[in-house]
């Protein structure tokens, strides 16, 4: 991640864990999320977290990195020293590895050390391939104590039953590692996935964390940190998570190898061959799979809590469209009449539509619903 600051345009590269941090603290700062809850994601002392704080007032958006950032090293060598060494490598020790060149270059007088050499060589391309690239390391990540605090959630399209592709959408408690719910879909669409995650709050509850990829449906950095799903969560108070690698989430990750190698030939043998008998054969797969595959969680108090509002009128696309001065709006291509009798004009105003799906949706204003009527259907009328 670069960013691109205004005092002398200067940029500035995040890692992986400097996002997740940078995320958090402006979600603290904001009011978006409490201090417990950032204390438990960035896994800190509320100490350090009040630093962070303290630092990011005094820093901005720097914070998150050191203040020796961008300074020159003590121990940096001459640039003359690594011009000559170039050279050297270029014209005459093009075929030298790095150990054999250390060596030659100290008989010139260059007394380079391994990683400094290395780091130069890559810069020009003259450095020999191994033969097997390392893995960068992964470390074990301990589970949550609580059902809820953790949900992690992917799709995975496959041809899983029949001679078509589908979508398998599915949610895993990452304490338990029990399936929460799961559903074959077309494709892993914004309907999908509000669809999918209402029908699990509606079975466990609403939970704390959703865990995803960084897919433009999410939101994350292809859609600037917003998409339906991650406004719907927060209407609920829920937070989205977006994971940086598929390591990262590799519980939900391990279930998909896990459901392509034993649900595939059990839905074979079933002769399960359409959507509908696939779901239903799903749901009575996933009982015995949660009680083959899943642990039981260390504090037994669940953390899915209760929800208060009308989930339909969260899960739904909402978008809004401005008030023209004849009282009419745009939508999909259509003009609308607004068919209502107000005591003064609301020119310039949203108009918040609600979309079901594909073709049912609804216009509110100031969260009271009211009529369109397209002007298409009002000259039909009138001729």
């Amino acid at each position: 991640m670069v960013l691109l600051l205004k005092k002398g345009l200067r940029m500035v590269t995040l890692s992986k864990l400097e996002q997740r941090k940078l995320e958090v603290v402006v979600k603290v700062v904001t009011g978006l999320m409490s201090r417990p809850k950032a204390c438990q994601i960035l896994e800190c002392s509320d100490r350090t977290l009040r630093r962070y704080l303290k630092d990011y007032k005094a820093r901005d958006v720097l914070f998150v990195k050191h203040k020796n950032s961008n300074k020159r090293p003590h121990n940096k060598k001459p640039d003359k020293e690594k011009e000559m060494a170039l050279f050297l490598v270029r014209n005459k020790f093009y075929d030298f590895n790095i150990l054999h060149l250390q060596e030659k270059l100290l008989e010139h007088g260059l007394d380079i050390k391994r990683e400094t050499l290395r780091k130069w060589c890559h810069e020009i391309g003259m450095v020999k391939k191994a033969k097997r690239r390392r893995a960068h390391p992964r470390y074990k990540r301990q589970r949550y104590t609580q059902r809820g605090i953790l949900v992690q959630m992917d799709g995975s399209t496959h041809q899983w039953f029949g001679n078509e592709k589908s979508c398998l959408i599915a949610a895993v408690d990452d304490a338990t590692s029990e399936i929460l719910y799961a559903e074959f879909y077309e494709s892993e669409s914004t309907f999908a996935c509000l669809d999918f995650i209402k029908k699990v709050i509606e079975k466990h509850g609403v939970f704390q964390n959703l865990y995803v990829d960084k897919a433009g449906v999410y939101g994350g950095v292809k859609r600037s940190g917003f998409s339906q799903v991650e406004r719907a969560l927060g209407e609920l108070g829920t937070h989205v998570l977006y994971a940086h690698s598929p390591q990262a989430k590799g519980r939900i990750e391990r279930l998909f190898n896990t459901l392509q190698d034993r649900l595939i030939p059990e839905m074979r043998i079933n002769k399960v061959k359409t959507t509908k008998f696939a779901n239903a054969f799903l749901r009575e797969y996933i009982i015995g799979h949660n009680a083959k595959f899943g642990v039981v969680a260390t504090n037994e108090v669940s953390a899915f809590g209760p929800f208060s509002k009308a989930l339909d009128t969260i899960f739904c696309v909402k978008e809004l469209r401005q008030v023209a001065s004849d009282h009419t709006v745009s939508f999909r291509g259509e003009k609308y009449l607004i068919n209502e009798r107000f005591k003064f004009s609301i020119h310039n105003q949203s108009i918040e539509i609600r979309c079901y799906d594909d073709e049912k949706w609804e216009a509110y204003f100031g969260g009271w619903p009211i009529k369109l009527i397209k002007i298409d259907q009002i000259q039909k009328i009138v001729a």
